[in-house]
């Protein structure tokens, strides 16, 4: 099973996770990006993180039932 818990980006899902130095839960919430690779490497569920698409903004990454 691969996962991306090395990945830093911006999530596509709440998650909860603990801080790593104080040890204390943390939520973050969808949208927010992650630079701490202590927190990031926590995330193990590769649909928390949004897909990388160059050059897009804030999209879905869900396809519409239309589309697939």
């Amino acid at each position: 099973m691969s996962t991306n818990s090395s990945t830093r980006g911006i999530l596509a899902a709440t998650v909860h996770v603990l801080d790593p130095v104080e040890r204390v839960p943390l939520v973050l919430e969808a949208g927010i990006e992650v630079t701490d690779p202590a927190i990031a490497e926590q995330i193990t569920n590769p649909r928390c993180w949004q897909a990388e698409t160059p050059g897009s903004g804030r999209t879905s990454t869900r396809k519409s039932k239309a589309a697939q």
